[in-house]
């Protein structure tokens, strides 16, 4: 609902000058917004380029697996996994790019030695060791993954949010 204003000169310089603030907030918007959608397509193609890497080390360690547990059995995958259980530290920081929050995730790499990963060489055979470093490799580009696709999703809400405001304002 349109607010009535009596014309004087008073009224209508203050409209102007309204006006005028609207019009530089707009254009500071639209500025962030393409600044938004540059730095979004690029995320967006690292993002791509970590799913199919994602996709092909979730292959070789899965093959890997499956070659253990043929090999090895069962029995002596889940001894070997049981022995080589430790905790993952994990840092997650909040980072600021153009207003937009997002948790960045820290950690070190998760790939082990072949003597810190808790059983002995001579129980297990070379397969095992072969499936868990895949899989620690894939944890690795996982966490990377995962703040990157967190990343994605922010810049991606805030472009929403930014076009409805200069839908408003226009």
């Amino acid at each position: 609902m349109r607010e009535r204003i009596s014309p004087n000169r008073m009224n209508l310089l203050n409209l102007r000058s309204q006006i005028a603030t609207a019009e530089r907030g707009a254009g500071i918007l639209e500025d962030k917004r393409s600044a938004l959608v540059k730095k979004l397509m690029s995320v967006y193609k690292e993002v791509i380029s970590e799913r199919y890497d994602l996709r092909g080390k979730m292959q070789d360690a899965a093959s890997d697996l499956f070659y253990a547990l043929g090999i090895e059995g069962r029995e002596g995958v889940l001894s070997a996994a049981f022995a080589a259980k430790r905790e993952v530290s994990v840092e997650v920081t909040e980072r600021n790019v153009w207003g937009v929050r997002f948790p960045e995730i820290h950690h070190d790499t998760m790939l082990r030695r072949l003597d810190a990963r808790g059983y002995a060489f001579m129980t297990v055979s070379g397969t095992v060791d072969a499936a868990a470093k895949r899989f620690e490799i894939l944890l690795d580009t996982l966490l990377m993954a995962a703040s990157d696709e967190s990343y994605m999703r922010r810049i991606g809400h805030e472009v929403r949010k930014t076009a409805r405001r200069i839908n408003a304002i226009n």
